[in-house]
C-alpha cells in the first residue's frame, strides 16, 4: 500500500476515523494501568501478575493523549492562523470541551466533602485538609502541586495534571502559530524537542520533589506536545508524505527499533528492573518520555500515511472509536470511581487477585464507562455543537 500523496492527503477538517481509535488506545493503556497494574494482583511470579504485566506501561497512555493533543490542536490552529477571530473561536471551543465536565467533577468533589465528608470517612481517608488543594484544580495549576496519595482526593483529582499540562498548552501555541512563520514554528519546536529533557533531569537533581514534577510540569512535558504539532506541520505541508514515499522501507526499520525497547520492557523482569522503569524514574525522565513520543509519533503518521493498512483498520475498530469518543470524561473519573467502589464496597485499596475484588474491579469499569457514555451523549456532545457553532472567520489557504 502506498502512501496519499500530499493533495490526497484528508482534508485537516474531516474527521480521521482512525484518530478517534488511537484515542481508544490511550485511554485503555491509562485505565489497564490503573486498573490492573496498579490493583493488588497477588505474588511477583504469579499467573495473574504477568498477565496484566504489561500494563505496567499504561503510564503512557497520556503520552499518546499529548501527541495527539499537539497535532489534533496543532492542525486547527495552523488551518485558522490567518482568521479574524483566530483567537476568541479557538478559546470559545476549548472552553465548551473541556471546561464544563471538568468544573462539575471537581465540584462534585466539594460537595461530597461538604455534606458526606463524615460518611465518607469510614471507608476512605480524607487528609487533613481535604479542600485546600482544590483552589489549584479550578485555576488548571494541579500540575505544580504534589497531591498526597492516601486521601480521596487523589483518587478523584490527580490524574487532571494532565489537563493542566494540556491548558497551559492552549495558553502558547495559539500566539505561536499564529505570529511565527512555519520555519520559525518549525525551529521552535525542534528546540522544545532538545531543551524539555535537559530540564527534566534539571528539576530531578535541583527541584524538591523533581522525579514527580519532571513528569506533571509542562515545560517538562512540552516535548510530547511539540511532536505533535511538528507532525501537524510535516503533514499539511506535505514534507512527511513525500519523504515516506521514498523512503518507505527505512520508515518501518525506524518504527522497529523504536518498539525493541517497549518489548524489552514489556518482557518478564525482576522487580527491581521493572520499578527502574516507572514513570518517576531518572531513565525515563532523561529520554524515556521523548522516545514514547517519538514511537507515538511514528504510529500516528502510519495511520495517516496507510488508511488501508492493518494498524489503520485496527484503529477503525468501533470498540477502539467508542472508547475515544467517551475518553475524556472516563479519563476524568475512572480512578475516583475505582477506589470509591473498593472502599464502600470491600473496605479496601483496589485489587484483583480474589473473585470479590476481580468482581468490584469490573463493576467499577462498567460504571465508568456508562457514566462517561451518558456524559458525552447528553452533555459534552451538545456543548462540543455549541462550540462549534463559534466559527472561523476569512481563512486563509491553510500552510
Amino acid at each position: 500500500m502506498h502512501p496519499q500523496s500530499p493533495s490526497e492527503a484528508p482534508p485537516s477538517s474531516s474527521r480521521i476515523p482512525q484518530l478517534d481509535g488511537l484515542r481508544g488506545v490511550a485511554i485503555l493503556l491509562v485505565v489497564g494501568t490503573h486498573y490492573l497494574d496498579d490493583a493488588q494482583r497477588g505474588a511477583f511470579d504469579s499467573l495473574l501478575y504477568r498477565v496484566v504485566s504489561p500494563f505496567r506501561l499504561g503510564w503512557t497512555g497520556v503520552d499518546l493523549f499529548f501527541v495527539l493533543s499537539g497535532f489534533l490542536i496543532g492542525g486547527i490552529l495552523l488551518d485558522n492562523r490567518a482568521a479574524k477571530n483566530y483567537f476568541s473561536v479557538f478559546y470559545l471551543r476549548r472552553l465548551h470541551r473541556i471546561v464544563p465536565i471538568y468544573f462539575l467533577w471537581i465540584t462534585l468533589y466539594v460537595l461530597a466533602i461538604i455534606f458526606a465528608g463524615a460518611w465518607l470517612a469510614s471507608f476512605i481517608s480524607l487528609g487533613a485538609a481535604p479542600l485546600h488543594p482544590v483552589p489549584y484544580f479550578y485555576l488548571f495549576l494541579q500540575n505544580y502541586r504534589r497531591i498526597p496519595f492516601a486521601p480521596l482526593i487523589w483518587s478523584w483529582l490527580a490524574v487532571a495534571w494532565s489537563l493542566g499540562v494540556e491548558e497551559q498548552f492552549y495558553l502558547l501555541a495559539p500566539p505561536l502559530i499564529r505570529y511565527f512563520s512555519p520555519e520559525k514554528l518549525r525551529r521552535c519546536l525542534l528546540a522544545v524537542l532538545l531543551i524539555a529533557p535537559i530540564l527534566r533531569v534539571f528539576v530531578y537533581f535541583h527541584i524538591p520533589g523533581g522525579h514527580y514534577f519532571m513528569y506533571t510540569w509542562m515545560p517538562c512535558r512540552a516535548d510530547s506536545l511539540a511532536f505533535g504539532a511538528l507532525a501537524a506541520l510535516f503533514w499539511r505541508d506535505g514534507s512527511i508524505a513525500r519523504w515516506y514515499a521514498a523512503y518507505r522501507r527505512l520508515f518501518f526499520v525506524a518504527l522497529l527499533l523504536l518498539l525493541i525497547p517497549v518489548a524489552i520492557l514489556l518482557a518478564p523482569l525482576s522487580i527491581f528492573l521493572q520499578k527502574s522503569f516507572l514513570p518517576y524514574t531518572l531513565a525515563m525522565g532523561s529520554f524515556g518520555y521523548s522516545w514514547f513520543a517519538l514511537l507515538f509519533t511514528a504510529l500516528l503518521f502510519l495511520c495517516l500515511l496507510e488508511p488501508a493498512g492493518l494498524w489503520a483498520r485496527f484503529l477503525r475498530l468501533g470498540f477502539f472509536r467508542e472508547l475515544g469518543a467517551v475518553s475524556y470524561g472516563l479519563y476524568l473519573i475512572h480512578l475516583g470511581i475505582l477506589y470509591l467502589a473498593h472502599a464502600i464496597i470491600l473496605h479496601a485499596r483496589p485489587r484483583i487477585y480474589d473473585l470479590p475484588g476481580l468482581a468490584v474491579t469490573t463493576l467499577a469499569l462498567l460504571l465508568s464507562y456508562t457514566l462517561a457514555k451518558l456524559s458525552w451523549v447528553y452533555f459534552e456532545q451538545p456543548l462540543v455543537r455549541r462550540g462549534h457553532s463559534y466559527r472561523y472567520e476569512n481563512l486563509a489557504r491553510p500552510i
